[in-house]
């Protein structure tokens, strides 16, 4: 009798350390949710060829951004040549059996003392690499939009999406291609499908 009732009591703090460990793990990525919307809406409003280093370099303290130099010395990063490099993931989420690693990537380059470039990379992971993933390159180019569907599977599915932005883009064409949906980082049920985070109508 007293064999079942320590027992019983052993499974009911396992089950509360379990479920508070659970209620920790989903606010954590709920909050790397938050935080790279919050990046992406910060990223598109820094105008290219305009704004500053030191605009960049504030966005990377707030949302956690690495320097590192652009230079061919690979020295310390500075209005000369820089890029902030953004980097949010699903842990520890993606530890739940069955979950997939998701990772966001965003980049932001410098050049005399200038932002010249965004950059994002949004990716559904497995062991070997990446099942879809999202790229999206934003820069100084003459050209507008240019999207490159890769890695497309027998159903003519790609699980690349590629898209390059340039000067001649319109501002509808930068609307759809920064419409990017990041529920991947905070879903229990993983993310499987091309869908989850392509952007709709590219």
């Amino acid at each position: 009798m007293l064999r079942t009732s320590l027992f019983q009591q052993l499974f009911a703090v396992m089950f509360i350390i379990v479920f508070f460990g659970f209620g920790v793990a989903v606010d954590s990525v709920s909050n790397k949710r938050r935080d790279a919307e919050l990046l992406v809406r910060r990223m598109v409003g820094l105008k290219m060829g305009t704004s500053s280093f030191n605009a960049a370099r504030e966005l990377a303290e707030e949302y956690g951004g690495k320097p590192t130099s652009g230079g061919p010395t690979r020295g310390d990063c500075s209005a000369q040549a820089c890029t902030f490099t953004f980097v949010i993931d699903n842990k520890p989420l993606s530890y739940i059996p069955g979950v997939s690693a998701v990772e966001f990537v965003a980049t932001v380059g410098v050049k005399d003392g200038y932002v010249i470039e965004r950059q994002i990379n949004y990716a559904i992971l497995n062991r070997t690499g990446a099942d879809f993933a999202y790229l999206l390159v934003d820069h100084l180019d003459p050209h507008g939009l240019e999207i490159q569907k890769l890695k497309v599977d027998a159903d003519g599915m790609p699980h690349v999406l590629k898209v390059n932005l340039g000067r001649s883009a319109t501002a509808d064409e930068r609307q759809r291609a920064y419409s990017i949906g990041l529920s991947c980082l905070a879903r229990l049920g993983g993310c499987r499908h091309a869908a989850a985070i392509f952007p709709a109508g590219l």
